[in-house]
């Protein structure tokens, strides 16, 4: 029932695609509206050697929290999900791989890196990408409405 299009649903998609937006909404709210997770971004940032860090910081928050909400909805998922990969494939080179201990032979340092979480964000949105947002979704009533 859960893994197939029963019934017209496609629930592991649609979990998946709240999940991911609800994060990315919760996280970048926090970061434009919690002083100490905005300065913590702001920090984060700067040492990561990003431009403009005073513009970039907010931006990213925002972007975060307004393509967050739209993925959990359902709406422009494939948009807001290409717009939060490059989000995370950024959050993972600059501060993500560095955790990752040194020392590890390949077999360690990848099973490291699909340890980090921003190596999972990307991998569902680039599932979100190609899926799109499932019958779950606002997208599907805004393309019928608009099919002749």
């Amino acid at each position: 029932m859960f893994g197939t299009r029963a019934g017209g649903f496609f629930v592991p998609l649609a979990l998946t695609r709240f999940a991911l937006g609800s994060f990315f909404f919760a996280s970048g709210f926090n970061k434009l509206f919690v002083d100490a997770n905005r300065n913590a971004m702001l920090e984060t940032i700067s040492e990561a050697g990003i431009w403009w860090p005073q513009a970039m910081a907010p931006f990213v928050a925002g972007c975060e929290t307004a393509f967050g909400a739209l993925l959990a909805i359902g709406l422009l998922s494939r948009v807001s999900a290409a717009i939060l990969l490059p989000i995370s494939t950024t959050a993972l080179l600059t501060v993500g791989v560095h955790q990752i201990p040194e020392g590890q032979n390949a077999l360690g340092w990848y099973s490291w890196l699909l340890y980090l979480p921003e190596t999972l964000y990307m991998l569902l949105s680039l599932t979100i990408i190609v899926q799109g947002s499932g019958p779950l979704g606002l997208d599907r009533l805004v393309h019928r409405s608009l099919s002749p």
